[in-house]
């Protein structure tokens, strides 16, 4: 139960930074906190995170941009897939190693998501990988913190 507990208080925390306020030059490198999350914990506990925990978080986190239903949903499904195939690859590289694979899956992650945009409201973004790149470069730290987090935890 502590396991699970300490996973939602992180995605919380995620969600919160998400939308969390930021000046307008450095919201287009903002990184997809949620995203990162979903990637670190699928690294950490495989058997216990993954497509489905990434269902959920994706249509919280629909609820609370406004997204369409399901949008989010979606890509971070996707993303809770990948990560699990990727997962044993992944597992040997150090976090700085892992920055480039956490661009990749993050802007895999938009493109789906804002494809899915594209098809349901008719928009498109014209910022597709600024984000991915943010979320790259604070991944080291993110991991980080996490990982000192569930240390500490005993998780």
């Amino acid at each position: 139960m502590r396991t699970y507990g300490l996973i939602l208080i992180s995605f919380f925390v995620a969600m919160v930074l998400a939308v969390f306020p930021m000046p307008e030059l450095l919201n287009y490198v903002r990184p997809e906190w949620v995203a990162m999350t979903l990637i670190f914990w699928v690294l950490a506990m495989p058997t216990k995170s993954g497509i489905l925990l990434g269902f959920c978080m994706g249509l919280l986190l629909d609820v609370l941009e406004g997204h369409t239903l399901g949008q989010s949903a979606l890509a971070m499904g996707l993303l809770g897939y990948l990560c699990q195939v990727l997962y044993p690859r992944l597992r040997l590289y150090l976090p700085i190693q892992q920055s480039l694979m956490v661009f990749v899956l993050v802007g895999l992650y938009q493109l789906v998501n804002y494809w899915a945009e594209s098809m349901l409201v008719g928009q498109t973004e014209t910022v597709l990988l600024s984000p991915a790149l943010g979320s790259a470069v604070l991944w080291p730290i993110w991991h980080g913190i996490l990982h000192w987090i569930r240390m500490s935890m005993r998780v």
